[in-house]
């Protein structure tokens, strides 16, 4: 299809072998990539592709190195270049990757290409080729999917501060249905996105969650630029509630059935109490009188061996001096 050598595919292989014998100490003397376009550039033709080729090479390697260009299918190419220039000096292939990136870009740019690192873009999902398919069959100009990504980024930021009312209006002057979603406890969790026309197989109409749109429309990061809540976006809660409007808790211990009341003796509380699911053990009354047997004297004999008695108090006026 392409190469800066002459000949038939088999001639130039051997002749581009053949040079890079001269340089034998090189371990890599040849480098290979491919050139390929997405759906949406449709088939370009073969001198397209040859003059794409010559391009990128000449840029990438300059003018004296050996390449060939093989198409392999209608939708890209495969080149091999020679490292060996014709001169025998060796070309470096070192940073190759971030050296093509802004050739690539600018042959896009110049062919009237999709530019392939806005369509890799990972915070807007891609549109498959099915999907592309189906909306030219529903005569859509491009994938609604596509076309909600734009009106709905220009919605946002005309009302960027103005709530979610502001939103919406904008939304709607747009063209764009819309279902705000919310989750079990009444919070606004989203938005689920369609145009009119958007339709499935069975006629029901598709709807895309703002994820599937755009990472960026996710209500974590939409509600920040559209700000201003109003009262529908989030709820009052129990513990933002006046402290006086709340309601007492309900008592965790259960009721207990109607009965007489109760003697001082079955009233007494029971050495074990139960709280809250265990079981603890109640503390004991200091006890106000001692013990008899930790006061009395043991002593049953004295030194004599005789038994032993307790000396007397003394009696008032006897032997206690007053």
């Amino acid at each position: 299809m392409g190469s800066s050598v002459p000949g038939t595919p088999q001639q130039v292989a051997r002749i581009i072998d053949r040079h890079n014998r001269r340089r034998s100490d090189v371990a890599r003397p040849i480098w290979r990539c491919s050139l390929s376009l997405p759906d949406e550039d449709g088939v370009l033709q073969d001198e397209q592709w040859a003059q794409i080729a010559e391009q990128y090479v000449g840029r990438m390697w300059g003018p004296d190195v050996p390449w060939v260009a093989v198409r392999h299918g209608d939708d890209h190419i495969h080149l091999t270049v020679s490292r060996v220039r014709w001169s025998g000096e060796l070309a470096s292939d070192s940073h190759d990757y971030a050296r093509s990136r802004p050739i690539v870009r600018a042959l896009e740019q110049e062919h009237g290409l999709v530019n392939a690192e806005e369509r890799s873009n990972r915070i807007s999902p891609q549109v498959s080729g099915p999907e592309r398919a189906a909306a030219q069959r529903r005569g859509a100009e491009r994938p609604e999917r596509e076309q909600l990504r734009e009106l709905i980024r220009a919605a946002r930021d005309a009302s960027a501060g103005g709530g979610r009312m502001a939103f919406e209006a904008a939304l709607t002057e747009a063209g764009v249905d819309f279902k705000a979603n919310t989750a079990r406890n009444g919070r606004m969790s989203g938005y689920s996105f369609s145009l009119p026309g958007w339709m499935d197989a069975e006629g029901g109409q598709v709807w895309a969650a703002a994820s599937r749109v755009s990472r960026e429309l996710r209500w974590s990061e939409l509600a920040e630029t559209l700000g201003n809540p109003d009262p529908r976006t989030t709820e009052a809660t129990p513990a933002s509630a006046p402290e006086a409007a709340r309601e007492p808790e309900p008592s965790r211990v259960p009721a207990q059935p109607n009965h007489p009341p109760l003697t001082s003796a079955q009233a007494a509380p029971s050495p074990w109490l139960v709280g809250l699911g265990r079981r603890t053990r109640a503390a004991r009354a200091p006890s106000t009188t001692t013990s008899a047997r930790r006061t009395s004297t043991t002593r049953t004999t004295g030194p004599d061996g005789q038994p032993y008695r307790p000396p007397e108090p003394p009696q008032p006026g006897r032997d206690q001096e007053m």
